[in-house]
């Protein structure tokens, strides 16, 4: 080899060289460039999360307010109704009494009558049985609700009884209930602090 093929080998050399350095600086400077678009994008996603966990938050206390005013418009309107309920029992009660003074009122004008004219032995006057169908669907109303505040009240004593044992005495449809009551009550034993 003579020094021509040579000089040119280390021209070439330093050709290719110089365009590796510029490809590595290209490289480098496109690095850079990545490097700050990543940083970019992780402000931004980081930016994007804290919005997302305050939009979550913001959602969720959302809920809960919209749930308190359901809760509360429901109480309203039970309270409301109870109270209409009770005024109208309070109502239904003296007007059982009106009727029976009524009817007491009737018996002792017939025996009157048929005292004065012993010959008229027509029979008083009946009742309109108006007020069967009535009297029928209040009773079975208020047994339902003694019944069910009675199941109320044993599934309560037989969850709280000391080991349990009572819930076994109950009928098979309230004993599920108060083996949760019972759950449910240790629970909160668990929870509650000492």
């Amino acid at each position: 080899m003579n020094r021509k093929e040579i000089q040119r080998k280390i021209e070439l050399a330093e050709t290719n060289r110089r365009e590796a350095a510029a490809r590595v600086e290209a490289t480098r400077k496109r690095l850079e460039e990545l490097e700050e678009q990543r940083a970019e994008v992780l402000g931004e996603s980081e930016l994007a999360r804290r919005a997302l966990t305050d939009f979550e938050r913001l959602s969720e206390q959302s809920r809960q307010e919209l749930a308190t005013i359901d809760l509360e418009a429901a109480t309203q309107e039970r309270d409301r109704i109870v109270t209409e309920a009770a005024a109208a029992l309070e109502a239904a009660v003296t007007l059982l009494g009106e009727i029976a003074a009524r009817r007491t009122a009737v018996v002792e004008a017939h025996q009157r009558l048929a005292a004065l004219d012993p010959e008229a032995r027509s029979p008083a006057p009946e009742e309109p049985n108006i007020l069967d169908g009535p009297w029928q669907r209040m009773v079975s109303a208020v047994k339902s609700q003694l019944d069910e505040k009675l199941e109320t009240d044993l599934v309560d004593a037989a969850a709280r009884s000391y080991t349990g044992q009572a819930i076994n005495a109950l009928p098979e449809h309230l004993r599920t209930l108060a083996t949760l009551r019972r759950k449910e009550l240790q629970r909160r034993s668990i929870r509650r602090p000492s």
